[in-house]
């Protein structure tokens, strides 16, 4: 995609459709999508930021860090 392009709403909602309905993907979870293929994992933040949203940080994929926002988006509820 061209920077500052938006997606029509058919391309926004593809990766979303193909996610709820492959049988491909069927357990697969806690993982990043985009364009619909699966985020590349990165320890570090692209140079070229056109590719940022091909992208996902590995401590995005960190269980800790998962439970740790929980826990904190609860007690920000109480």
């Amino acid at each position: 995609m061209v920077r500052n392009q938006q997606k029509t709403a058919e391309q926004g909602a593809a990766t979303t459709i193909l996610l709820a309905t492959s049988p491909l993907l069927d357990g697969v979870s806690g993982r990043y999508f985009n364009d619909n293929q699966e985020a590349e994992v990165t320890d570090h933040r692209p140079e070229d930021l056109t590719v940022f949203s091909t992208k996902v940080a590995n401590y995005a994929l960190d269980e800790d860090n998962a439970d740790r926002l929980w826990q904190i988006s609860e007690r920000a509820l109480d």
